[in-house]
């Protein structure tokens, strides 16, 4: 199923044209109670989460992927905040993370086991949601901006355009997040290593309410997901039934959370 993702962003342009790493600044700390106010997830979908003694991800696996993060922001021994060590069916890689003072991602540098090399930047509004990603590699640059109402996404500028939008929508009853969750794909993220640092507590605070329909146009295409959320009695969402339409038919997905 296509999606509106991330890598629409890209456009050719040369990798020497290349914007500096983010000088040093003051750096939060990593606590993911900021954005899961009711505890990380145990599960989410096929994820595993880990959390150590500090109350941090340690590690995430789900089926033959590992990541293992690293916070040598708590000692500041070296120029990482934090490192992710990922390993699934494409290679292996590892991301550099520098983070803001609030202790979001700032800034990544991914190096692939063949040696290629994405950079990233992210900026946050002022409730710690994120707004921008701007991402570089050695295919081209783009940039992806969310507008939002009311603390949610409702959409997307992505620069270069290429004709694609996309509306999000949270219903007349908008369900309260009060776990926090956020699946990035429904925010056009078609990135693991993004959502595997999102439940680690990395990417700012999620949208207020989760939303119940994303319709996405694109080169002449159209596709609508309609999300049906289950919640436990504590309000937290357990399970969420995706349905995706377009010209060709449509399918469904479900994806459960443990807490």
């Amino acid at each position: 199923m296509p999606i509106l993702g991330i890598m629409c962003c890209i456009n050719f342009a040369s990798c020497n044209d290349e914007e500096n790493e983010p000088e040093s600044e003051t750096v939060g700390d990593v606590n993911p109670a900021t954005v899961f106010p009711s505890g990380i997830p145990q599960k989410v979908g096929g994820m595993n989460l880990t959390v150590n003694s500090d109350g941090l991800v340690s590690t995430i696996t789900d089926g033959t992927v590992n990541v293992t993060f690293e916070y040598p922001c708590m000692s500041r021994s070296t120029e990482a905040d934090v490192v992710m060590n990922v390993s699934d069916y494409e290679g292996e890689r590892v991301i550099s993370i520098n983070l803001n003072d609030l202790g979001y991602s700032k800034y990544w540098k991914r190096v692939y086991d063949d040696g290629d090399v994405d950079e990233y930047w992210f900026e946050y509004n002022s409730d710690s949601q994120l707004k921008k990603i701007k991402v570089r590699n050695c295919e081209g640059s783009g940039t992806v901006e969310y507008i939002y109402e009311k603390g949610n996404i409702v959409s997307a500028k992505f620069t270069p355009a290429y004709g694609g939008t996309m509306k999000i929508s949270y219903g007349s009853t908008p369900i309260e997040n009060i776990g926090g969750i956020m699946v990035l794909v429904i925010f056009g993220i078609d990135d693991d290593d993004m959502q595997y640092a999102y439940y680690a507590g990395l990417f700012g605070k999620a949208t207020a309410s989760l939303p119940v329909k994303n319709e996405m146009y694109f080169e002449g295409g159209y596709i609508l997901e309609e999300y049906d959320w289950s919640v436990n009695k504590d309000g937290l969402p357990v399970k969420l039934t995706t349905k995706y339409s377009d010209s060709y038919g449509s399918d469904t997905e479900e994806m459960y959370f443990v807490w």
